[in-house]
């Protein structure tokens, strides 16, 4: 709908009923809402906007929310510490938040595809995996050769190579085989076209 502008903190203050709300792909910029209030909301969609500060905290008490979708923002700070067993969809690449992804259960089970292109965020919370998400959104040390597929890459290799070389050999012998027939049937031809201008 091109919206554009802030939406005030409290806005959602009185919509106690409220279970999805989107505001995707607008121009709207500010901090989040505020969301004690709104405990039914199950999908929140912000994604594609220019909303800045912290994601509240206040999402955390959200019991009953099942999307998150607040990627494309410009977002910043840690990510709170979502853990809700009913959030199946959770959404916050291309912001600027920073920190480690918190170690729940939850947020852990997410793809990095969710988290990627935020200049400073982790992707695990162990200050040994402090690999940044800027670039790729596949998990670390995904660029490793996993050596039993490697053994049956090159057992399949050496199949395929065999297979090839049996049939080149096959039809080397046919195209020998049909070369002579063709030789022989044309020698018999001309002793045949020989014979009979001797007899005329």
């Amino acid at each position: 709908m091109e919206l554009v502008g802030k939406i005030k903190p409290d806005a959602l203050v009185n919509l106690a009923e409220l279970s999805i709300l989107s505001f995707k792909n607008n121009s709207i910029h500010g901090n989040l809402m505020e969301f004690s209030y709104n405990a039914k909301l199950k999908k929140f969609f912000l994604s594609g906007n220019r909303f800045d500060g912290e994601i509240p905290s206040s999402l955390l008490g959200l019991n009953f929310l099942e999307s998150l979708q607040l990627q494309e923002n410009n977002l910043a700070s840690s990510i709170p510490g979502f853990n809700q067993s009913s959030l199946r969809e959770f959404k916050v690449s291309y912001n600027n938040l920073s920190g480690k992804i918190p170690d729940t259960g939850i947020l852990q089970s997410i793809g990095l595809s969710s988290f990627v292109r935020n200049q400073d965020l982790c992707v695990a919370p162990t200050p040994t995996a402090y690999s940044s998400l800027n670039d790729s959104s596949d998990p670390p040390n995904s660029n490793k050769k996993n050596p039993f597929f490697s053994s049956t890459l090159m057992v399949v290799g050496v199949i395929v190579l065999v297979v090839l070389l049996i049939f080149f050999i096959i039809y080397y012998k046919k195209y020998k085989n049909l070369k002579k027939q063709m030789k022989r049937k044309n020698s018999v031809q001309v002793d045949e076209e020989k014979l009979y201008t001797y007899l005329t």
